[in-house]
């Protein structure tokens, strides 16, 4: 897993660095807290994160964890091609 350190909040925004090992688009989870969200640019080892929960109570030091894959969501079973 990559992990870095959150830097900046603002507002939905955090920057976090030691994320050179993440890539744009990655999901992230924030804090202890596992908030949600993704990668929208990246900087050197900086990562700018758009989070998708509320960040009142983010501070800066708390932990970003990459799950390394892009945010993404199933929309129906598998074998519904099956039926057309």
């Amino acid at each position: 897993m990559k992990k870095g350190t959150i830097i900046k909040v603002s507002g939905p925004l955090i920057i976090a660095e030691g994320m050179e090992e993440a890539n744009m688009f990655d999901v992230v989870k924030v804090s202890q807290n596992n908030l949600i969200g993704e990668i929208i640019q990246m900087e050197g080892d900086k990562a700018y994160i758009q989070v998708y929960e509320e960040t009142s109570g983010l501070g800066v030091g708390e932990e970003v964890v990459s799950t390394g894959m892009p945010l993404s969501v199933e929309l129906g079973p598998r074998n519904a091609c099956n039926y057309l």
